[in-house]
């Protein structure tokens, strides 16, 4: 009976070791070329703990497999170190010559999504006992209403600097002595703000996005809940094709990220001063859409961060899917993600430092 259970178990076990294997390389394939690795990695932390699971079992039985997970659990270190932050704990307070929060508001809990009462107003009160220099909002307006644009505008009064763009928005306490957007093309539910900033004698670029999301409409929300919380979805006919429109939409919203991740590459590298990237990229660490924007950038939570990264809590799986990304120039002196749910995301506060 036991060498049958092995048997099962050796199948389950290349299943789930080539799984993790195929997600580790899912950075480095682009979703357009084949969107099936896209998949594979943001399936990667359930993909881990199976493995570690399957790793028990076999330290139980007393095999020699348990090498062959323990070394392609281990190849994955780099990565989990993007979703789990072992950096030192600071101790006093660092100097730094910027502080920047990014933050995706949810367009003020305009339908009250928040099921929560006066969201608006904290987040108000909130972002201005902010003690930094800039605050980057995501999904900050529904639409191009004067009337509320300048009621916000009142309202974020510690802020005398801003710019707005659609649905972003750039408020900040230091002069933007230039701003600009990218223009993506049509079909496209993305977005890209820029700034410049005085540091001193030296200038530097801040960039605030959000790119394309999943789209996701009621159905699709709700059996995604059920998913993540353990609960069973509805009758297996209608789990079958929620199943296969969620991953269409996946599918779809991976490709797009990817076009919109070069794009804002290139942008990047024309840059005549330091970077910073911040915002909603709407992807996990292991995806082509964080590797195209990091490569040439230092993530600043795995610089400062410490523990579990998720920057996002709504329907979807808590993965971290918010960055703040800058030159190698630059340095991280302080990260923190606030445990505050105003919006479906959590804010990331960042203190960074010029290189001497």
């Amino acid at each position: 009976m036991l060498k049958i259970l092995d048997k099962i178990v050796y199948i389950v076990s290349l299943i789930a070791a080539f799984g993790l294997i195929g997600a580790y390389l899912s950075p480095i394939i682009n979703p357009n070329t084949f969107v099936f690795f896209s998949l594979l990695g943001l399936a990667y932390p359930y993909l881990l703990i199976g493995n570690f699971i399957l790793l028990l079992y076999w330290i139980f039985r007393w095999k020699r497999r348990t090498w062959q997970i323990v070394v392609v659990i281990a190849i994955g270190y780099p990565t989990f170190r993007t979703y789990y932050g072992t950096a030192k704990t600071e101790t006093g307070d660092a100097s730094y010559d910027l502080s920047l929060l990014s933050y995706n508001i949810r367009y003020f809990d305009v339908y009250g999504w928040s099921n929560q009462k006066n969201t608006r107003e904290k987040l108000f009160n909130y972002l201005n006992k902010f003690d930094g220099d800039v605050i980057c909002l995501q999904e900050f307006l529904m639409n191009g209403n004067p009337d509320r644009r300048k009621t916000v505008i009142e309202q974020l009064h510690t802020y005398p600097y801003y710019y707005i763009e659609k649905d972003m928005a750039i408020f900040s306490r230091l002069p933007i002595l230039h701003k600009g957007h990218l223009t993506f093309a049509p079909g496209y539910s993305s977005s890209c703000i820029y700034g410049d900033f005085k540091l001193g004698k030296d200038t530097v670029r801040l960039y605030s996005v959000h790119l394309e999301s999943y789209k996701l409409g009621k159905k699709e929300r709700q059996f995604m809940k059920e998913i993540s919380s353990g609960l069973k979805g509805n009758d297996i006919p209608e789990g079958v094709t929620l199943f296969f429109v969620l991953t269409t939409r996946l599918m779809i919203a991976n490709k797009n990220r990817a076009h919109q991740a070069e794009e804002i590459q290139r942008h990047i590298d024309g840059s005549p001063y330091p970077v910073i990237l911040c915002g909603d990229f709407n992807d996990t660490p292991l995806s082509y859409t964080y590797r195209q924007l990091s490569r040439k950038l230092t993530d600043s939570f795995i610089e400062k961060g410490r523990g579990i990264g998720n920057t996002y809590i709504g329907e979807f799986p808590s993965f971290r899917i918010d960055y703040v990304l800058h030159s190698p120039t630059l340095y991280t002196v302080g990260y923190i993600r606030e445990d505050i749910t105003l919006s479906d995301h959590y804010p990331i506060k960042v203190k960074i430092r010029k290189g001497s």
